[in-house]
């Protein structure tokens, strides 16, 4: 089995992102949130804000997102009609039957492309529609326990993904890769003892 993370590995950009900006372009009144929702992300990615913040804001934010933006799966379908495009060639390349995407980005949007690139198996964030709630965040540590969830005894022969952010993963697949663009490289063994 292979697991693959999605965004900037599977996916050449943040999806969550493509599709906030996607969906602006057709309700330009959610560009009012857009500042807010960016400096926070730039201030978790720095240390300066914790997950939970994160997550509270993320939640405020969605809600008002799905109170403005109708027909969402409508929305998704058009979506990746336009940017399914963007999935690297590394993956096509790879693909196999029984590959698992686990990520961060949220099930709403990650069903359809799953299901049109023959991916059976998305373990990913999970995001009320209707009220905005963020149920289930599959993000750093919580990603083992999420795949061990559903897969308990499964082997993971290969994992990859954009970012050392996943070395829990890393850790419990035969081989780990680093994905830049279309360029794959092997994570060596100390490098990811050094990660805990």
């Amino acid at each position: 089995m292979n697991v693959y993370d999605f965004d900037n590995t599977i996916y050449d950009g943040e999806s969550v992102l493509d599709f906030y900006l996607y969906c602006a372009h057709r309700y330009p009144s959610i560009l009012k949130y857009s500042f807010i929702i960016l400096t926070s992300w730039v201030k978790y990615k720095l240390l300066l804000l914790s997950r939970e913040k994160l997550l509270e804001l993320a939640e405020q934010y969605a809600e008002k997102f799905f109170r403005t933006v109708s027909n969402v799966d409508a929305m998704v379908k058009d979506f990746w009609d336009k940017k399914e495009k963007k999935i690297k060639k590394f993956y096509l390349n790879n693909h196999r039957d029984d590959d698992v995407v686990i990520s961060a980005s949220v099930n709403f949007l990650l069903g359809d492309i799953c299901s049109r690139i023959g991916v059976a198996h998305c373990i990913c964030s999970k995001v009320n529609t209707d009220t905005g709630r963020v149920e289930n965040l599959c993000f750093r540590q919580n990603k083992p326990g999420m795949f061990r969830e559903k897969f308990p005894n499964e082997k993971i022969e290969n994992f990859y993904s954009d970012s050392m952010n996943d070395a829990p993963m890393m850790r419990m697949a035969e081989n780990a890769f680093l994905v830049k663009g279309e360029n794959v490289r092997p994570v060596p063994k100390d490098k990811l003892a050094a990660e805990r």
